[in-house]
């Protein structure tokens, strides 16, 4: 709590230095380790504040939903997992190239509906990071690739993902 303190403060502190933005988009998730084993490829959207410290550098708020739905084919069970992550991370920018990681909470809901034992579903809630790459064009459209993962009581929920976004500014025209 202390260090999403510190850095909301450094924001607004240096945002009239930087430039701000509202991002919204895609995606399309990939599961890797054993929840790939289990899971076929996810999608999912997500919102995203990014508040401009200095001249190259964006603190940024994330929050989306992604869904998986089980791998297997059985008439008789369905089963999906949803993520629904809340990061907070820093985003450098590099003449359109851009690095970001990012730390924060995921809240994953498993759902399963089988004939034999009817309704099911599980919550719960984690530690989640990812760290992304990408690319913005014209200051707008941002194509990206990132890797997360998080889970809880033991379990692992880890995807590699392709993003779409449009990014809206906040700081007027640039």
């Amino acid at each position: 709590m202390v260090l999403l303190a510190t850095i909301l403060i450094s924001a607004g502190s240096f945002g009239q230095k930087g430039t701000s933005y509202l991002g919204v988009g895609g995606d399309l998730l990939l599961p890797t380790g054993d929840f790939g084993d289990y899971f076929k490829t996810g999608v999912g959207g997500y919102v995203k504040a990014m508040f401009g410290v200095g001249t190259t550098g964006q603190v940024t708020l994330t929050t989306g939903y992604s869904s998986f739905k089980e791998a297997g084919d059985w008439e008789d069970f369905t089963a999906t997992q949803g993520v629904a992550p809340i990061l907070i991370g820093y985003r450098h920018n590099f003449n359109g190239f851009f690095v970001e990681p990012q730390i924060g909470y995921g809240i994953y809901n498993y759902k399963e509906t089988s004939v034999e034992n009817g309704f099911y579903s599980e919550s719960g809630g984690g530690f989640t990071w990812a760290a992304g790459v990408g690319y913005v064009f014209n200051k707008k459209i941002e194509v990206s690739a990132r890797y997360q993962t998080g889970g809880n009581e033991g379990s692992s929920v880890s995807f590699f993902g392709l993003r779409v976004g449009y990014n809206f500014s906040l700081s007027g025209a640039k």
